[in-house]
């Protein structure tokens, strides 16, 4: 009997043992595996995704994790918000998403603020809806630009999901997005296999487009413009924008900070104490800032123009701590801008239209030439913008093809071009309406009876 029970007590002890054995080695192999995966992610995270790769476009694969300490807080821009607004902490810490701490609060005083969400930079699409920049850094967009409804942010609005953006534009095919991060790259999001914009694909950084803050296309020669940190003037010397940048010398004065066209092809400038100018002339690159019209009464963070021809601000407004949408009471540079109230909407369903959406963009963006690249394309004649600008380049061919062919003929030769004739009776129609025009901008000139009797053909 002690036998078999001291042979039954070991056989008990063995099979506690084994047990334990199998356990303390399930718990090393769920260990080793743990530790496995760990470093793998590891080594995936600051070493494999950690290096940028280019793409067949010649762009840059910017799936990296951005060290935000490395963003420049010290551009023309932050310097000249500080300057301006240096008192007003609350607007600052608003329009500078790169000074938030991680949950997007400014602490002021040892006081934390959760700072109001208001676009600070848009653009209209060709589709008629609004994109625009929050200063959260993010995409947003809604259907028309009098809709109080914002929806976003877009997913992936962030270069490599940690870069806000400074503002956000077309390419000049108006279906390709490029954007400007706080990190003072561009990046650009490429349209979709159907060619139509992608606005939830990840930003791609630009080659040789670092150091900037603001860009636009240039309406003569279409290459891409900058504007760099110390608010200086860069061209491309080339339709290519992977190009290296170079100085673009002018008579401007001032650090800038924004650029735009208006509708009648003049240059307006924002410069560092976001005061909204314009150039004495067309040719803006030869000729100085019209300092002595003097500036808009606002402080302007952005422009878009409206369908009847006046223009949509994003102005400041420190006493609420944020820029908001405001629109012109007149088509003039100089014209105050306006809360959009119910008078400002009634008024705008009555308005004469006088710009096509394209109009809009290309003020904005400063030329439309791969779009318009494919005039001949019948299909897009359904378009009734596409047409407008398609009528316009070839009324200017006629005209030239006419004024050509008037200079070969002789004296005697004497025949009508009818088509030339419709086109010259539907611009006088025009020219009446440039004159009314002329006669409201007379208005804000102390010698406008003057000029009106110097030029009587202004006069209707």
């Amino acid at each position: 009997m002690t036998s078999i029970s001291s042979n039954s007590k070991n056989s008990s002890n063995s099979s506690n043992k084994e047990k334990k054995d199998k356990t303390l080695q399930s718990i090393v192999n769920f260990g080793t595996v743990i530790v496995i995966i760990i470093i793998c992610f590891l080594v995936y995270k600051y070493l494999i995704k950690k290096n940028t790769k280019r793409t067949p476009e010649g762009f840059i694969d910017t799936e990296n994790t951005l060290d935000t300490a490395n963003i420049d807080k010290n551009t023309i821009y932050e310097t000249s918000i500080k300057n301006i607004y240096g008192n007003n902490t609350r607007l600052i810490c608003g329009m500078l998403p790169n000074i938030y701490n991680q949950n997007n609060i400014c602490i002021i005083n040892n006081e934390k603020f959760v700072p109001y969400k208001f676009p600070i930079h848009m653009i209209k699409l060709i589709d008629g809806t609004i994109l625009a920049v929050f200063n959260d850094g993010r995409l947003y967009h809604k259907e028309n630009i009098l809709s109080t409804l914002w929806a976003g942010p877009i997913t992936n609005s962030m270069p490599n999901d940690t870069v806000p953006l400074r503002m956000v534009t077309l390419s000049t095919d108006l279906v390709t997005l490029l954007g400007v991060g706080f990190d003072n790259i561009l990046y650009v999001k490429s349209s979709d296999k159907k060619g139509n914009i992608n606005l939830t694909i990840p930003w791609r950084q630009v080659p040789n487009n670092s150091s900037i803050i603001y860009v636009l296309f240039d309406n003569q020669t279409n290459f891409l413009l900058s504007i760099d940190i110390n608010g200086k003037l860069f061209t491309k010397n080339t339709f290519d924008i992977t190009s290296k940048n170079q100085e673009l010398v002018t008579k401007i004065d001032r650090p800038i900070l924004r650029l735009y066209y208006d509708n009648y092809g003049y240059m307006l400038v924002v410069d560092n104490n976001f005061d909204l100018y314009q150039f004495s002339e067309l040719n803006w690159k030869n000729t100085k800032i019209n300092i002595s019209r003097g500036a808009n009464s606002s402080k302007v963070q952005d422009l878009l123009y409206d369908n009847d021809g006046k223009m949509y601000g994003i102005i400041f407004n420190p006493e609420a701590f944020m820029v908001q949408i405001m629109k012109q009471s007149s088509m003039f540079y100089l014209s105050e801008f306006y809360e959009i109230d119910a008078k400002i909407t009634s008024n705008n369903n009555t308005e004469t239209f006088v710009m096509s959406d394209q109009d809009i963009i290309k003020c904005k963006i400063g030329s439309l030439y791969k779009y318009l690249e494919v005039v001949n394309d019948d299909d897009n004649d359904d378009d009734p913008n596409f047409a407008y600008q398609k009528q316009i380049i070839e009324n200017q061919k006629k005209l030239r093809e006419f004024c050509a062919n008037r200079n070969i003929a002789s004296g005697d030769t004497n025949y009508d071009n009818y088509d030339l004739l419709a086109s010259v009776d539907t611009n006088n129609d025009k020219i009446n309406n440039l004159k009314n025009i002329i006669n409201n901008l007379i208005a804000y000139e102390p010698d406008g009876k003057n000029i009106k009797e110097t030029y009587p053909i202004i006069q209707n």
